[in-house]
Formats: C-alpha cells, structure tokens, sequence
C-alpha cells in the first residue's frame, strides 16, 4: 500500500490577500490542466452510496490548494487526479474515509495524498467525512503514480471503475 508521502511540499511566503486569492484561482485553473483519460461520469452505486468518477487526468504535476503550500511529486513519479461525486443514499449519517479509495499498481495498492474540495474554494479536506442523509460533496483525489505506468482501475469501498487500459502519455505506443 502506498500513499502519497513521496510529495515534495514546497511552502510560499506570506502575501497580500490579493496575491492569495490571485494563487487560488491560478490554482484552480491549473487543476483543469493535464491529460484527460477519463472524461465521462462513470456512476456505481453499492451499500448505501453513490459514487461518481467525474474525470480523471494525468496531471498537472503541481497543486497548490488554498494557502501557501503547492505540492508536487518526487522524481519518477507523476499526480493522477480523480474528480468524484459521493453521495450517501442511506438514511443516516455516516463516514466515508477516502484512503478507501486506490488505484492499481500490480499487487500494491496506491492511495490518495491529497483530497481537496472541487466546488467553491480549493482546500485540503480531511481524509474521513461524515455525510448525512442524501449529502453530496465533489472531491478531487490525488495520487502519486510512477511514470510510464497505468493504472487498470481505481476502487473506491465496495465500488469499482474498471480504466481502459491505454499507453501512458509520451510513449512511443501513444504517439
């Protein structure tokens, strides 16, 4: 099992609140950058939730959520980003912890470093939220993923989006 511990977290000096919110919306607008390699919703449903994958990008390789901190990923390795929709269809409250959620790599499993908000303000969420009945949230999940490597799928607690296998960008099989 991996986590995206192999982040480099590179921490911005103080600025204006101009210069902040100027660094917010440059960091939402690069979170759209990348190469798509899903861009249909792709809908499960399984013991009392929905989940949506919404997209799915090989990069950007930088990300810097609301605040100072922008993080990339160590050498050789590279940000697959996945926009989901989880809604909890049961009739009461309850947690969903997003390290439930991985992407193949062989026999491991590789988890997600980052979980940000993808509506409204881009900020780090934390790792297990409790949603009450019929609550929706979009998150976006980071994982460090090696380069020239793909993933087969991404599973998400009892749910299982099932990736077309393609060449990794830049390959010679890609081109």
């Amino acid at each position: 099992m991996r986590r995206l511990a192999q982040l480099n977290i590179v921490r911005m000096p103080r600025a204006s609140s101009v210069a902040a919110l100027t660094l917010a919306i440059t960091g939402l607008a690069v979170a759209g950058c990348g190469t798509v390699l899903v861009s249909e919703p792709i809908e499960r449903r399984a013991d009392g939730w929905t989940i949506i994958l919404e997209r799915l990008t090989d990069g950007p390789n930088t990300i810097r959520p609301m605040g100072y901190t922008e993080y990339s990923p160590e050498r050789g390795m590279r940000f697959l980003h996945a926009t989901f929709k989880f809604r909890n269809d049961s009739p009461q409250p309850r947690p969903f912890g997003y390290d439930a959620c991985d992407l193949d790599l062989e026999k491991d499993r590789v988890l997600p470093g980052l979980v940000v908000r993808v509506m409204g303000v881009m900020s780090e969420m934390p790792r297990t939220e409790t949603y009450a009945p019929g609550e929706e949230s979009w998150r976006m999940l980071t994982f460090s993923y090696p380069e020239g490597r793909m993933p087969t799928r991404i599973k998400c607690a009892y749910v299982t989006f099932e990736l077309v296998h393609l060449p990794p960008p830049g390959s010679a099989v890609a081109r």
